[in-house]
């Protein structure tokens, strides 16, 4: 692909036109370097800076280990405020030695909920973020990241890639084409996600299979003419999107509530019933070989892989802006080198 084509497709998503300029070769839909320069003309940049200049950095934590104060003081710049939702069964965490590894970005803590994998509470505390951030501004984009998280590129690099994207939604689907292969998880009740999370003991692992038996046989069918759709429950989107979602909110809980997994599905579902699935990036990512989330998640070594050092140059080399997952229990030392590198 030639770089007039590269442009070409830069130029397809939204109504903003962006040159990127790839320091080494482009092969077989891959960068090898995992840096981009941005152009864009003065009017533009003007526009875009007025509507909205900073980025809103959303945390859904459970612990505050090394990834975490690391995340923090990565995501510490000017062009960017800090909103965390710490895990209700965190007992011992303290907002305080968190706000203290800041100096430049706003911090705010959103009211605390105990949080359960693959449960609606998830989609709640998103929520409560969302809510949280927009009560304070409009922003630029709306970052949900997760305490596994760490930026791979500076905050400079980041602000000038979603400035230059403003008006575009960073959400991954699994293909080229809508599908949803996961009718089960919206088509039965699941009352005991909450309780069983991950795993669950044997007792209501045995209830929650018993309930999902009985509804199959009684024919259970709820949420029926909804069109849903599944991705990545890591995202990045605009003011206007975080916004409807609000607007939406009853209908998200009445829709998603007790459903398998909720996070994977609910901001899809609103996007792809709404005018918002024409401002994906896609045209881009499909063209380019980018994330369409812009995030780096490896899973064909792991559900996710844990980054290692020896993961470095690969790392390096990807056009995401974030990365995910770090371990500190795995790897510490990749913690160390990401903030090392990243933190200019």
């Amino acid at each position: 692909m030639g770089v007039q084509e590269i442009r070409g497709a830069a130029q397809a998503v939204g109504d903003i036109a962006v040159r990127y300029t790839v320091k080494t070769v482009y092969n077989a839909g891959k960068f090898h370097e995992g840096r981009f320069d941005f152009a864009m003309s003065e009017a533009v940049h003007s526009s875009a800076s007025k509507q909205a200049s900073k980025q809103a950095c959303l945390i859904l934590a459970y612990k505050p280990d090394l990834v975490f104060r690391t995340l923090i003081q990565m995501l510490d710049h000017p062009k960017n405020d800090i909103f965390i939702h710490m895990d209700a069964k965190t007992a011992s965490y303290d907002p305080a030695d968190t706000e203290a590894l800041v100096k430049h970005s706003r911090v705010v803590h959103v009211p605390r909920i105990r949080v359960q994998w693959g449960a609606y509470s998830q989609v709640e505390a998103d929520m409560l973020m969302l809510e949280a951030a927009t009560s304070q501004g409009h922003y630029g984009h709306y970052h949900i990241l997760s305490n596994a998280c760490l930026p791979i590129k500076t905050q400079d690099e980041i602000a000038a890639f979603f400035e230059a994207h403003h008006g575009v939604e960073f959400v991954s689907f699994p293909s080229e084409t809508f599908t949803f292969s996961s009718e089960e998880r919206v088509r039965y009740y699941y009352p005991f996600q909450e309780i069983k999370g991950r795993k669950g003991s044997l007792p209501v692992r045995a209830m929650a299979k018993l309930a999902l038996i009985l509804q199959k046989i009684l024919h259970v069918h709820r949420n029926k003419g909804i069109k849903f759709q599944k991705g990545g429950d890591w995202f990045s989107i605009t003011d206007e999107l975080a916004r409807y979602a609000l607007s939406k909110r009853e209908w998200i809980r009445a829709v998603f509530h007790d459903t398998y997994i909720p996070t994977e599905e609910f901001m899809h579902t609103l996007i792809i019933n709404s005018h918002f699935s024409n401002r994906l990036f896609r045209v881009e990512a499909l063209t380019l070989g980018l994330p369409q989330h812009m995030r780096l998640i490896d899973w064909k070594r792991g559900e996710p892989y844990t980054f290692r050092l020896s993961d470095l140059e690969e790392i390096q080399k990807s056009p995401a802006m974030f990365a995910r997952k770090f371990d500190e229990a795995v790897d510490p030392e990749i913690i160390r080198r990401i903030q090392e590198l990243y933190s200019r």
